[in-house]
């Protein structure tokens, strides 16, 4: 019995003396690291989602005129051609349930400028794109109802949320200071490739081949017009970027998306500026949703030349 009251007394000796310190020590360089790298790697990458999400939620730009959408609104669109206080909050993969949650975060502020967001040719969807875009943010309720079923309990755990994502997160950072191959801009970033005749023909055959339907999420759709009722002080303005006419070339029910654009622009406070069919050659694209920097330097001018007139 004796022995055995020693062994637990030298167990707990060695958990005060070692283990404990050590767990303490690693808690305290994991939180340390987690903070450095959130300063200096993530909340420095414009282009990615983490700044986006973490600067509609807590900066205020007082004249910022705020541009959201998916990977058509960050491929597409170039802030500083438009005016020298745009920023692009878009983002590849997402569709219109985040793009909700940005739009409910910048009419919380007290602002009057117009806001420009992106409509897809498919309608009002949802997707949350890549999980890493919520991370930093995910302990704020509204981020935590947008990602909700996604939510894992270890993302509220300090330093073990990223785990997984460290690479993607610098490999972020460092494409938007090199960017070899990207044209980054106030959020935007645009492919500065320009694909080979054959293999955009080969792009523009499997899109003809493969159908685009347009459809309405009804519980998304009652929230967005709400939010365009609600705040008539400020304008909201969809953009439709041009697409390749692959694009309609199986598009199984266009009639049902030209109804819903006269609907979006019954409301007084709602201007749709759809370019979806501009007739842009194949060298301006990049694949057949989304131009390439000459396009979109073609087409930020076009956009910029008509928001002069509203």
């Amino acid at each position: 019995m004796s022995h055995r009251n020693s062994s637990i007394s030298n167990f707990k000796r060695f958990c005060l003396k070692f283990l404990c310190p050590f767990l303490l020590l690693m808690i305290f360089f994991g939180c340390a690291f987690q903070y450095i790298f959130e300063h200096t790697i993530i909340l420095k990458t414009n282009i990615g989602g983490v700044y986006k999400v973490n600067r509609i939620i807590n900066e205020f730009h007082p004249q910022e005129i705020a541009m959201f959408g998916s990977s058509r609104m960050i491929q597409t669109i170039i802030p500083d051609m438009l005016g020298p206080n745009h920023f692009n909050y878009g983002l590849n993969g997402i569709s219109d349930n985040v793009v909700l949650f940005f739009l409910n975060e910048e009419v919380k502020k007290k602002k009057t400028t117009p806001i420009i967001i992106n409509l897809d040719i498919e309608g009002l969807n949802s997707g949350l794109g890549s999980i890493m875009y919520y991370l930093y943010n995910i302990n704020y309720k509204p981020v935590q109802d947008l990602v909700d079923k996604e939510d894992k309990p270890y993302y509220h755990i300090s330093f073990v949320k990223y785990y997984g994502y460290f690479e993607l997160y610098l490999k972020d950072y460092l494409s938007s200071k090199i960017e070899l191959t990207k044209y980054s801009n106030k959020g935007a970033s645009i492919e500065k490739n320009v694909l080979l005749p054959a293999d955009f023909a080969e792009v523009v055959k499997r899109r003809e081949n493969s159908a685009t339907n347009f459809n309405v999420d009804p519980k998304l759709l009652g929230n967005l017009l709400g939010l365009i009722t609600k705040h008539i002080d400020r304008k909201f303005i969809f953009v439709i970027a041009p697409c390749h006419p692959s694009c309609f070339k199986n598009f199984k029910n266009e009639n049902t998306q030209l109804k819903y654009i006269e609907m979006l622009r019954s409301y007084k406070n709602v201007r749709v500026l759809n370019y979806s069919k501009a007739a842009y050659p194949d060298s301006l694209f990049f694949d057949t949703k989304h131009l390439n920097y000459n396009g979109a330097v073609k087409f930020s001018k076009a956009l910029r030349d008509t928001l002069a007139k509203i």
